[in-house]
């Protein structure tokens, strides 16, 4: 089994768990006065999906609705939508609690009122948290397709207690909550339930201009239940949410502007910095850099409410935010790490394609940037260019591309075809110091009916070194060129669902700006499940998941094969148990680099189990073991891999004692010994716990502690033992997306020898590696730093 297939089983196994059981997708301003409608609009029954929003002459308030209605005065002036429809756990069923949507507009913004009605008030699931960390709250969401091309919407979604969230919605991807916007909550519980209202300023939207009917989706999570419940009625049966969208109209649109603005985002960054270099192998050294100033920022603009303009400026990310913690020793392939800084975030729903063509996170150091997202008509557009810092300076002062940048332009654009259907074109170049990284192709979505839809994408790379003179190593040693190609078949329904997808990646294919794992191999990925829906049962619903991949290069060598099987079932609460079982193999030989006369395959059966709920408002948790195999890719100098015995425990526990407090633990465990004579080989380990207090909507304080360790055996394996411990704190007010102050503290231990490295006469021995390990800790970096934003919009 291979190193890195743990991780990829237990994405396989949380796709299939969360598709097949109840998978959750999921400013007080004056208007000016106005004239009311002649004739109030009738409230929407459950068949019909649509619904009139009226001018209203001021804005709606929470106190408009004292005892969950609207006011006498008001009733007969809101648009009113009820009859919401369960798509999970019983699809088509109605509601087990009444849901009713009342709305209005003013000239400058739309305005939804939720009531949620519940028999159990004090069962509602609620807490004060940061913005977005509400999906395993009781929350309502209101999604909008102003276009109404049912591919892209956004989501703005709203807990019990006001808590926003919002996000970009793809009918390919689902939800991005990288999109933010500036926009009015508030939420409250009652003695029937709770309220929520949506304040959303029409300069916060982009929508065609005088556009009088938007597409529209309401949804309402009720967690406890594991229930989902939508207006219009979006089935489980048929694939996407928006293709299943209601009509909004919106009469009276002429002259309302939507985002025809101007935004500009400055920063200012103080930091005080120490930090322990290792660029010169014969010279670490400490560099200390205090008061240190920098500022830049971003900047938007929105031309005809279809092209958007971003440019960015020396963009700081000040270490706000951190990895989720991953199983990353001996693994045989790279671990994939998703993007966390807002610029790459933003619109990067533009550049997805079937094959991973642009993983910003290789966009390491940029200073200058510029983007351009949009759609006209039926095309839709993404262009990217951004330097990087980085390859410049990972090179010592003597070399000739030292402080040289590289240059990364990407292109995609795509064409709209029938309900669902696009082809596309995409392109990435990455230059520096002469040498190049390019790859071109065409790319098709052809959705066939309302479960089947097809993906492929073939791309053709060429890949040039840099200055033969430099050390810098962006680029391979030699010219290379290949083609890769992906083609992937889905199924979407209520009972089956299947997902297939097979790739061919040449021995000549690379890509920098890409995330790939491997060349030469030719994979397929096979996963399915069928469930059942029980009625009158305390199971929900249960089925059977397969799961399989296999690869072999091009030599006609097998790479790998992985098989799971594992039954599930769902109860209430979001509770999904799990047994899981299966064969693993992996084969490995001379041509992996290792000194083997021959491939050798290494097999073992595996068996486990993942559970994962919310028994309580209080308690979450995510737990997943695995009795399995694993190859020691890292065996001693002098010896070839072997098969591990391999235990291996992934638990995520999240509390929330109080309702300003939320505790997420982690704790990874990876245990081997070898297969034939028992002998420890090593033990990872992470502890993770991430505390945060909410003191207001906008102000919160956080505190994160991470131990790392690595206990290696020297007779068995290569690894190092290691010991690591980070802690973040930070404190932070953020009214507003844009605006915001951050006080922040990082800091690094490591078993590092204080020496440094070996010395010899007094200078590091060029023989021996730098920053050998220790008996002790070493604070190798530690940051202090105040960073403060402020969101201009004209």
């Amino acid at each position: 089994m291979a190193g890195g297939w743990i991780g990829r089983c237990l994405v396989a196994l949380g796709f299939a768990l969360s598709v097949g059981a109840a998978a959750q997708v999921n400013s007080n301003e004056q208007g000016k006065p106005t004239v009311t409608p002649s004739e109030p609009p009738r409230a929407v029954s459950p068949g019909n999906s649509h619904v009139t929003v009226p001018l209203i002459d001021k804005p709606l308030t929470l106190a408009d609705f004292e005892g969950m209605e609207p006011r006498a005065e008001l009733r007969d002036r809101l648009a009113h939508v009820g009859g919401f429809i369960q798509n999970q756990p019983t699809d088509g069923a109605p509601a087990t609690e009444r849901t009713e949507v009342w709305l209005g507009r003013t000239n400058s913004a739309l305005y939804v009122v939720f009531l949620c009605f519940d028999k159990h008030p004090e069962l509602i699931r609620t807490h004060l948290a940061r913005r977005e960390n509400i999906l395993n709250d009781d929350y309502v969401t209101v999604a909008l397709d102003p276009f109404q091309d049912r591919r892209r919407g956004v989501e703005f979604q709203v807990n019990a207690t006001g808590v926003q969230a919002d996000a970009s919605w793809t009918e390919t991807s689902g939800a991005d909550y990288s999109y933010d916007q500036v926009w009015d909550s508030d939420g409250k519980v009652t003695k029937k339930g709770w309220m929520a209202l949506f304040a959303i300023p029409f300069r916060s939207l982009r929508f065609p201009a005088n556009a009088t009917t938007w597409g529209v989706v309401f949804w309402r999570n009720l967690p406890r239940n594991s229930e989902n419940d939508w207006w219009p009625r979006v089935s489980a049966n048929v694939t996407g949410m928006l293709s299943q969208e209601g009509t909004m109209h919106v009469p009276g649109m002429e002259g309302v502007e939507g985002s025809h603005n101007v935004q500009i985002n400055p920063y200012v960054l103080g930091q005080n910095v120490h930090t322990l270099e290792t660029l010169d192998p014969n010279d670490p050294k400490w560099t200390t850099r205090n008061a240190e100033a920098t500022a830049g920022g971003e900047a938007k603009a929105v031309w005809k409410d279809a092209i958007v303009f971003d440019a960015t400026i020396n963009p700081d990310f000040s270490d706000v935010e951190s990895d989720q913690p991953q199983f990353t020793v001996n693994q045989r392939y790279p671990v994939y790490f998703p993007e966390l800084r807002p610029f790459f975030l933003e619109n990067a729903s533009y550049f997805s394609t079937p094959m991973n063509l642009l993983y910003t996170r290789n966009i390491v150091n940029p200073e200058f940037g510029g983007r351009v997202t949009g759609k006209v008509g039926h095309t839709n557009l993404g262009l990217l260019a951004i330097d990087d810092r980085e390859p410049g300076e990972t090179v010592e002062p003597d070399d000739p591309l030292y402080q040289h940048r590289a240059q990364a332009y990407v292109g995609r654009v795509s064409e709209d075809l029938g309900k669902g259907s696009s082809v596309g074109l995409m392109y990435t170049d990455e230059e520096f110091g002469g040498g190049w990284n390019r790859i071109g192709g065409v790319d098709l979505t052809w959705r066939a009916d309302d479960h089947w839809t097809v993906l492929g994408q073939t791309v053709e790379s060429s890949t040039k070194q840099s200055a033969m003179e430099s050390n810098a190593t962006i680029f391979p040693g030699e010219y290379g060129a290949g083609p890769a190609s992906d083609i992937q078949v889905q199924r979407n329904g209520h009972a089956f669902n299947m997902f297939d997808e097979y790739q061919d990646i040449s021995s000549g294919f690379t890509s920098t700006l890409g995330f790939f794992q491997t060349s030469n191999i030719r994979s397929d990925h096979l996963h399915s499940n069928y469930q059942w829906f029980p009625k009158k049962s305390l199971i929900q619903s249960f089925g059977l998941e397969t799961n399989q991949n296999i690869a072999f290069d091009h030599a006609h060598n097998r790479v790998y094969h992985y098989s799971t099987f594992d039954p599930f079932w769902l109860l209430p609460r979001n509770i999904v148990l799990a047994p899981i079982g299966g064969q693993n193999s992996d084969t490995v030989g001379p041509q992996d680099g290792y000194a083997m006369p021959a491939s050798q395959n290494f097999t073992e059966n595996f068996g486990g189990v993942v559970a994962r709920g919310q028994p309580w408002a209080q308690l979450n948790f995510n737990l997943q073991w695995l009795r399995s195999g694993n190859v020691n890719y890292n065996p001693p100098a002098g010896q070839t891999p072997f098969l591990m015995n391999q235990n291996t425990l992934q638990a995520l526990v999240s509390v929330n004692p109080l309702k300003q407090l939320t505790m997420d633990n982690t704790y990874l465990l990876d245990r081997d010994f070898n297969a034939h004579t028992d002998a420890f080989v090593y033990e990872s380990q992470t502890f993770r716990t991430k505390l945060n207090y909410q003191f207001t909507r906008a102000l919160s304080a956080r505190v994160i502690v991470e131990y790392d360790s690595t206990l290696a055996n020297p007779v068995e394996t290569s690894l190092a033992r290691t010991k690591q411990v980070q802690t973040q704190a930070l404190l932070t007010w953020l009214p507003h997306p844009g605006t915001v102050i951050y006080v922040g503290w990082n800091s690094d231990l490591q078993n590092y020898n204080h020496m440094l490295c070996d010395r010899v006469d007094g200078t590091c021995d060029p023989s021996q590696p730098i920053l050998p390990r220790g008996p002790g800790y070493l604070n190798d970096g530690r940051q202090f730093f105040v960073k403060a934003s402020y969101l201009l919009r004209f």
